[in-house]
């Protein structure tokens, strides 16, 4: 009878315990990769979020929209309201088919309404000074709101003043009075915004140039929050003390052009369209909105 040698024994003990181990690896890694097979499968297969494809529609259709609005406000060719309303409108209708097929090659089909257009609008003032110099005074009283209100000022050219003895430029926006100018009375170099003078809530480094989004209500690229009012009137005062550019679309249903001064490029514009239909149907929604295109108003 052969005789039992304890070495080998514990041997092929040890050589027995690591192929299990081994092969226990093994079935663990093969079912993980199976199931992120599994997963993977499901995921590329899943329907897409239809929701969230409307509303990306119906972004698409406000960004284009809008961006066609002040594009035609724009355009010098335009002799009045009705003509860049009709150029929004024919403008409109080429949007539609672009959208359309960008959508319908995702299985969803998409429109505008591009007959309601013309049906509710907002008229309303492009004022703009793209010359530098310093600005004139005027003033929209009938005024209801205002947006893609920007001044980019050039401190330079502003003169340093005393607040208590001065009267700095002021925007008048009805119901909130921004005051900017340059403070001789303070040690650094500065543009103030303040609501009231000698007390500045918002303050840049006065080197040129300094950009007031004024309807963003960002100062130097910072925000400058200063709680936007109800508008009532739109208006600049003291005009002498700013320096630079600036451009804003008014709200106004009577104010003529003619009644600014010379230097002022101010043109009939189209404010807002206020009735644009749109749908879209998915194979897991129908989708209809009527939404109101204002490009650069005050989010309030």
């Amino acid at each position: 009878m052969a005789e039992m040698m304890p070495g080998r024994t514990a041997d092929r003990g040890q050589m027995i315990l690591v192929a299990g181990i081994v092969l226990a690896v093994l079935f663990v890694a093969l079912a993980l990769l199976v199931n992120a097979a599994i997963y993977t499968d499901n995921v590329a297969t899943r329907g897409g979020d239809s929701a969230g494809e409307a509303l990306e529609y119906q972004a698409g259709v406000v960004d284009s929209v809008g961006g066609l609005i002040d594009a035609e406000n724009a355009d010098d060719r335009h002799s009045s309201f009705e003509e860049i309303e009709s150029a929004v409108e024919d403008g409109a209708v080429e949007i539609d088919p672009t959208l359309t097929e960008m959508h319908l090659r995702r299985g969803s089909a998409a429109t505008i309404d591009t007959s309601t257009i013309s049906s509710d609008t907002t008229r309303g003032l492009l004022i703009r000074q793209t010359e530098s110099d310093s600005f004139d005074n005027w003033d929209v009283t009938d005024a209801t709101d205002v947006r893609a209100f920007e001044i980019t000022f050039e401190p330079s050219q502003m003169p340093e003043l005393n607040v208590t003895e001065d009267d700095p430029f002021e925007i008048d926006l009805g119901g909130k009075q921004l005051y900017v100018y340059r403070n001789s009375e303070t040690a650094e170099d500065e543009l103030v915004i303040a609501e009231t003078p000698g007390d500045p809530i918002c303050t840049a480094a006065a080197a040129d140039p300094v950009r007031f989004e004024v309807s963003g209500e960002q100062f130097g690229g910072e925000p400058c929050r200063f709680e936007w009012p109800d508008v009532d009137r739109v208006a600049f005062s003291n005009g002498a003390n700013a320096y630079g550019t600036y451009n804003l679309t008014v709200a106004s249903s009577s104010t003529n052009p003619t009644d600014f001064p010379e230097a002022v490029e101010a043109t009939e514009a189209l404010y807002s369209v206020n009735a644009l239909d749109l749908r879209i149907d998915t194979t897991d929604l129908s989708y209809e909105r009527t939404v109101r295109v204002a490009p650069g108003e005050p989010d309030v």
